[in-house]
């Protein structure tokens, strides 16, 4: 085999190839990772709820909890997704539990299309009696601007929601959400979903390297076989 790779083009197709395999290597284990919550999440549905005198003896933990929700108080919007896929605000609100506030989602505002005069939600589905307490979550890569001004919320920061909310003992290890179904960023991309893009990238790398090799071949830098010097021989 014969090959001269071009400097240049060579010096900018190894970072592409590795970045294409490094993406669809991250898809894949991000199918594995959904999978796993997914599974996770069905056990804790399968199992059943305690009452918080209980958990609060036990000590806090993800499962499952039988709860009144809070009324009254300051409370924050929290933008997200029902179960069922319906966009709006989540509603927050802070009550105690085990001798320390924990914020509590005590409503969801389904947002109204069109704005005023727009398109009315339907009536929401019947608030759940169960709930389920999940780890305080993290900023997403892609998360908006928050606004306290305005009370709109797109991530859970925790500083400025302890300060919101005049709770400076807030816990933020955790928030306990309505156990209304599989959660929204659990339904939005299934794991099938990351095996599609995983292969793409693959696919893409693939493609990348096809290509890279034909421009060589066409050049007459890559060659197969022996070289005709060596054939003469």
């Amino acid at each position: 085999m014969h090959f001269r790779p071009y400097p240049l083009l060579t010096a900018f197709a190894i970072p592409t190839l590795v970045l294409l395999v490094w993406l669809g290597v991250w898809q894949a284990q991000r199918a594995g990772w959904k999978a796993a919550e997914i599974a996770s999440f069905s056990e804790r549905l399968a199992a059943p709820a305690m009452q918080i005198d209980a958990i609060c003896t036990a000590g806090l933990a993800e499962q499952q909890i039988m709860m009144t929700p809070p009324s009254g108080g300051a409370a924050i919007r929290m933008f997200g997704m029902r179960a069922s896929g319906k966009p709006g605000w989540k509603v927050f609100q802070a009550a105690d539990i085990c001798g320390r506030p924990i914020l509590v989602q005590k409503d969801f505002e389904e947002l109204v299309i069109g704005g005023p005069g727009g398109v009315s939600p339907a009536p929401p589905p019947p608030w759940p009696d169960r709930y389920i307490v999940a780890p305080w979550p993290g900023k997403p890569a892609m998360a908006s601007q928050n606004d306290p001004t305005a009370n709109q919320w797109h991530w859970m920061d925790a500083p400025a929601i302890t300060a919101a909310l005049g709770q400076p003992d807030l816990d933020t290890r955790f928030v306990i959400l309505p156990l209304d179904g599989m959660p929204d960023f659990l339904i939005r991309t299934p794991p099938e979903t990351h095996v599609g893009y995983s292969v793409t990238w693959f696919g893409m790398a693939i493609a990348f390297v096809v290509i890279y090799g034909l421009f060589h071949m066409r050049a007459g830098r890559l060659r197969f076989g022996k070289a005709k010097s060596e054939a003469k021989e």
